[in-house]
């Protein structure tokens, strides 16, 4: 069973609204055993709607629209799918009822466009919307049916859960087929680095499928499982995932979502841990995502983006200040000792970075250090990155936070 989801309005497209909807409907479908194949977002334009909503509906026996049934000039839904079909608009006296008594009960006059949207194609079948004034309604052909939908995210819920769904179910007589799948969170590797490493089970593997998902210093490799029960899926999801974790071993850091600085900050949590942050090239990047989890571990977070903002802290003069930099690894051990003793944590972490040489317009090359001031002792660690520089600060950042988290597991490893 193949769906496909429309939203409609030229302020999706302008960036003005943000499309929550189809993420939702996606989820529900999924959940049901609905396989999506497609998402379209089309502006208030008559001729491009016609074309969407026919190419959905002559691919797909399932098509969802949003939007677009409200009551003014450039709400075409209704229209275009009358259109579409060769159905004509009727009055519905039942939809018109029930828009008028939502506005007297909400203290509202009715404005005299309202009553276009009791109007719905001929022969099809009326959504009652007890949530606001936009009914919906389901229109079937022959190759399936489409159904439109308000574009409010509370009234859309509602009609997904108690119309739409049930609807579905027995129209199509669905079985109780579900899709459920899980991320895995990685990181130390790039996508396409990782992607080698698992490329035959995205290759080969139909169910459950393997699929990866990449944004800067993190990757998250989806595994999509369909079964008749909800314990068979998960059965399905958790073989695939046995293996991948076999092969990637601990550059996985966690599932769904689950993040990199909120498994450090549980991790700090559980072993009764305080840590401190200096960051010269990051500009506060590690320090916001921690402050970000609430967690009290994190005491303290200092930017020194200048030469004089770091001599300061470290209570040296200039001259003294540059002498100790031209040895990036001492220099950012020392950041890192300062922090956890002026602070007073457990952990130190100290991220410094240097430009060596301009790559191109606005890119470069940058030697990054980074130092971990522990009970034990100093550990760092360096890497050449390259590219924008908020790009090399956003991997610094990640790379810094994941040399926390392998502190911990070497912990572990030795208790």
């Amino acid at each position: 069973m193949k769906a496909e989801i429309i939203a409609i309005g030229s302020e999706l497209l302008l960036g003005q609204i943000i499309d929550t909807n189809s993420s939702y409907i996606a989820k529900r479908l999924a959940e049901n055993g609905i396989e999506l194949v497609q998402t379209t977002t089309v502006g208030d334009d008559l001729p491009k709607m016609k074309e969407v909503i026919k190419e959905a509906t002559n691919r797909s026996q399932i098509v969802i629209t949003t939007g677009g049934i409200g009551p003014t000039e450039d709400d075409l839904t209704r229209e275009v799918i009358a259109e579409v079909f060769q159905r004509p608009l009727t009055f519905q006296p039942h939809l018109m009822e029930q828009i008028e008594t939502l506005f007297k009960k909400r203290g509202f006059r009715m404005a005299e466009n309202n009553r276009k949207q009791a109007y719905i194609p001929e022969g099809s079948i009326p959504i009652e919307n007890p949530k606001g004034t936009a009914p919906g309604f389901i229109v079937e052909h022959s190759n399936g049916s489409i159904i439109s939908i308000p574009g409010v995210p509370p009234e859309m819920e509602y009609l997904m859960e108690n119309r739409v769904i049930p609807y579905l179910r027995k129209r199509f007589d669905l079985k109780h087929e579900v899709i459920q799948y899980r991320v895995l969170r990685a990181c130390g590797l790039g996508e396409s680095a990782i992607g080698l490493q698992i490329k035959d089970l995205m290759k080969e593997s139909r169910n459950p499928s393997v699929g990866t998902l990449a944004s800067i210093g993190d990757i998250r490799i989806r595994i999509t499982a369909k079964a008749e029960s909800p314990e068979e899926a998960s059965n399905l999801i958790q073989k695939m995932e046995q293996e991948i974790r076999k092969r990637l071993g601990i550059l996985i850091y966690g599932v769904d979502n689950e993040t990199l600085h909120g498994n450090i900050t549980r991790e700090l949590e559980r072993l009764d841990l305080t840590l401190s942050v200096v960051e010269t090239l990051t500009g506060g990047i590690v320090s916001q995502k921690l402050t970000s989890t609430g967690s009290r571990s994190f005491i303290q977070g200092v930017a020194l983006p200048s030469e004089t903002s770091q001599s300061q802290f470290l209570n040296l003069s200039l001259m003294e200040n540059n002498s100790l930099r031209a040895d990036s690894k001492r220099f950012t051990d020392s950041l890192a000792q300062k922090a956890r003793n002026e602070f007073k944590t457990d952990i130190g972490l100290a991220i410094f970075g240097k430009i060596a040489e301009k790559q191109g317009e606005g890119e470069y090359r940058i030697e990054t250090y980074y130092s971990l001031s522990t009970s034990t002792g100093i550990e760092n660690q360096e890497y050449s990155l390259g590219g924008e520089l908020w790009m090399v600060r956003e991997r610094a950042a990640i790379i810094a936070l994941d040399m926390l988290r392998k502190y911990f597991l070497k912990t572990k490893q030795s208790d």
